[in-house]
């Protein structure tokens, strides 16, 4: 199990511009326990959840070293590769894994 804090979730968060009910989808847990993780600076949870939670932490490590100050417009902006689905409409639906997808084929010089 991963302890929470090392992710930094609020500022993780902030930076994808997720709200804490997204994030909650995300992650498939209720939106108070994003709130009561946040308020408590952490905590340990599931295997699955730190899964998807390291997912989202290097999600947003990645799409800071290929859009810099743009992660926002990233985020909102409608991907073939994702089914004309925004990223964070990909991520709220779980679809974690297609969003890191796309951003290391970014990164790697595939445009999608």
């Amino acid at each position: 199990m991963a302890d929470i804090r090392t992710a930094g979730l609020r500022t993780v968060r902030d930076q994808l511009g997720l709200s804490q009910e997204s994030l909650s989808r995300a992650l498939d847990v209720s939106a108070r326990s994003v709130e009561r993780w946040e308020a408590a600076g952490g905590t340990s949870t599931s295997a699955d959840v730190a899964r998807r939670l390291a997912l989202v932490s290097e999600i947003a490590a990645l799409a800071d070293e290929v859009y810099g100050d743009d992660v926002a417009t990233f985020m909102a902006t409608p991907r073939r590769s994702l089914g004309q689905r925004t990223p964070r409409e990909a991520m709220t639906h779980g679809d974690l894994e297609d969003v890191r997808q796309v951003l290391i084929n970014t990164l790697d010089g595939h445009w999608s």
